[in-house]
């Protein structure tokens, strides 16, 4: 994207200066190699800093002087992006011309408390904040449970192995085992052994940022981003059974592409042909002509390089489903698809960017995308819009399936 400076000290920065918004928005981002002895202790870690620090021990003391700049916002929270599990904190301030003050260094200085100063004691975080936290991750972990597409998404996922196969969050059994002391030891190793990655987006200049956040310099190391290796298992089937109404089928296809390719932005196209948009070929197929699911809809992950395939389906529909779906596929390999729909899917896509400018949360997901993307918003809607006919069969024809999962209804 034009107008993006990104240049790197201890820390690596992406800063994009513009006068469109209200406020300044900032995100710190830790990450580390996703590990299932640390990643349930990584995923409360966020939710317990930003509760408290050394100089404001409570919830209502710390949320005040974040009200007296201008009711800055700070979020907290844990995901995992590819090999990596990532905890990020987010600030939301006032723009600071607006109101003639320096909220964004003052707002920094109360992040710095929560980053470098945290709530702990003898070397662990507070027993009583650990355990609430400790009681709405329990809900949060149940919950995907109660999801069911999610839930049968993380089965699938399960399947495949890997780094697919952790859960962000962490589970029930290993989020038993976190205590206020491994939790600060998760601590002390984000802040001494992470890549820290900072995003800006707002009406500042990069040596405004950089005095900001110059007391955040000391954070983490500076080490390259880890991508996922390609993999390709054999294929595997799991079906199980609970008392729902609506069956969820998940299926996962893989496809050798480079994360950092333009194959990579070519298969956006592809993904959309097949099931990524309202006029795709699931959608039209499967939900609207047989009338044989509830949604039906692709999603590509270019890390991961999987193609991911889901539909809400009555049980019985579970067989001609899976055919129709790899007849739609058959066709997009074989290139039956009209000019017209391939032109609506690249619009689509186009339009998707533009609406990028409106949110500065999405145009920081954007930047942080960028780091792993060697193209800049405009080379990727070249290579969009530079999509043949034969890049989307040569891509189709790439695709295989690896993993099928049913969660279906009624009794077992």
């Amino acid at each position: 994207m034009k107008g993006i400076e990104q240049f790197q000290h201890q820390l690596h920065y992406s800063v994009y200066p513009t006068k469109k918004f209200k406020t300044t928005t900032c995100l710190v981002s830790f990450a580390a190699p996703l590990s299932e002895d640390t990643v349930a202790d990584r995923a409360l870690l966020p939710f317990i800093m930003e509760k408290s620090t050394e100089a404001y021990p409570s919830i209502e003391l710390f949320h005040t002087p974040l009200e007296d700049l201008y009711d800055t916002n700070l979020y907290a929270g844990a995901s995992k992006i590819g090999k990596e599990h990532v905890i990020q904190f987010q600030l939301e301030v006032v723009n600071d011309h607006l109101v003639g003050e320096d909220v964004l260094s003052q707002a920094i200085q109360l992040l710095e408390e929560v980053l470098l100063r945290p709530n702990v004691y003898d070397g662990a975080f507070q027993p009583l904040i650990v355990e609430q936290e400790r009681r709405l991750q329990r809900q949060r972990i149940e919950s995907v449970y109660d999801d069911k597409m999610r839930f049968a998404q993380q089965r699938l996922q399960e399947m495949l192995g890997g780094e697919l196969a952790i859960p962000s969050l962490g589970t029930l059994e290993q989020l038993d085992h976190v205590t206020p002391k491994s939790l600060f030891d998760a601590y002390q190793s984000m802040i001494q052994n992470d890549r820290v990655d900072i995003y800006v987006v707002g009406d500042v200049d990069r040596a405004q940022v950089e005095q900001a956040f110059n007391p955040l310099e000391s954070l983490g190391t500076r080490q390259p981003r880890r991508l996922p290796e390609p993999s390709r298992g054999e294929f595997k089937r799991l079906e199980e059974h609970q008392n729902i109404k609506q069956s969820k089928l998940h299926l996962a296809y893989a496809l050798d592409v480079g994360p950092r390719t333009e194959d990579a932005i070519r298969m956006q196209v592809v993904n959309g042909l097949f099931g990524g948009f309202p006029h795709s070929k699931l959608f039209m197929n499967v939900r609207e002509k047989e009338s044989l699911a509830y949604y039906a809809a692709s999603q590509y992950s270019s890390l991961s390089r999987k193609l991911f395939v889901y539909a809400g389906i009555d049980a019985s529909n579970q067989q001609k489903t899976e055919q129709i779906i790899e007849e739609q596929l058959k066709a997009l390999q074989a290139g039956e698809f009209e000019d017209e729909t391939l032109q609506q899917t690249k619009e689509l896509l186009f339009h998707q960017r533009r609406q990028l400018g409106d949110s500065p949360r999405q145009l920081i997901g954007w930047m942080s995308g960028a780091d792993i993307r060697p193209f800049s918003l405009d080379e990727e809607v070249a290579i969009i819009e530079n999509t043949t006919r034969d890049h989307v069969i040569a891509l189709a024809n790439e695709i295989t399936l690896e993993a099928v999962y049913c969660l279906k209804g009624g009794e077992a």
